[in-house]
């Protein structure tokens, strides 16, 4: 009998050696710890998110670039535009009026000036240069006053009287001329161009004397 337990346990012993040459311990699957899984997702991410910031880059760029192409029109170039219009020359035309004003949100160039017997009226866009709206007016040139006995100033003579107030001015300057009516006065109204400056003024019919003269600078 104790032959027997001596066998038992020497072939316990021996499978026991078995086994731990084998490998020792048994294999145990072991899960990635928190710090390793953060960092394998953090790239992911970032492998990500790197087509969607280039791409942002690009729509950045031809944003940039579109804003860029737009240009603005100065005003010598709008008044060039204003006048080819109608195709007057720089030379042929006395221009009364030019600034930078508004059109709603829309910067425009106003424009004003004289030639051939007209006063044309211009707006010009600053940035397309688009004429925005365009007019003239003929030039008046006098009323018939041969058949008022109150006038005793002829139109020549009242023109005169105009001219010899403006030095160096003369027939070409007078750019507005009527006859007319004030509470049945009769008078002259006229405007006269020159030098830089704009005279508005009106003479009685009947004395020749000047009862409005006034004076603006339009450059």
């Amino acid at each position: 009998m104790m032959k027997r337990k001596l066998i038992l346990t020497g072939a316990a012993l021996s499978l026991a050696v078995a086994m731990t040459g084998c490998g020792g311990k048994p294999v145990i699957n072991q899960q990635p710890s928190s710090q390793e899984k953060n960092a394998v997702d953090t790239q992911a991410q970032t492998e990500t998110a790197a087509p969607a910031a280039d791409s942002a880059t690009t729509q950045s760029s031809a944003a940039a670039t579109a804003q860029t192409v737009t240009g603005t029109v100065d005003e010598e170039t709008a008044q060039k535009i204003a006048l080819e219009h109608v195709g007057v020359k720089a030379t042929d035309a006395t221009i009364t009026k030019s600034k930078l004003d508004y059109e709603g949100r829309r910067q425009v160039y106003e424009i004003e000036w004289y030639a051939g017997g007209k006063k044309y009226d211009y707006e010009i866009a600053v940035d397309t240069g688009e004429i925005l709206s365009s007019g003239y007016d003929e030039k008046t040139s006098g009323w018939s006053v041969s058949n008022s006995s109150n006038v005793t100033v002829s139109e020549a003579d009242a023109k005169q009287t105009a001219l010899g107030r403006v030095s160096g001015a003369t027939q070409k300057d007078i750019y507005e001329w009527q006859f007319d009516y004030d509470d049945g006065r009769p008078e002259y109204e006229g405007k006269i161009i020159y030098g830089g400056t704009e005279y508005d003024f009106t003479i009685d019919a009947s004395s020749g004397a000047v009862v409005e003269w006034e004076a603006e600078s339009v450059r």
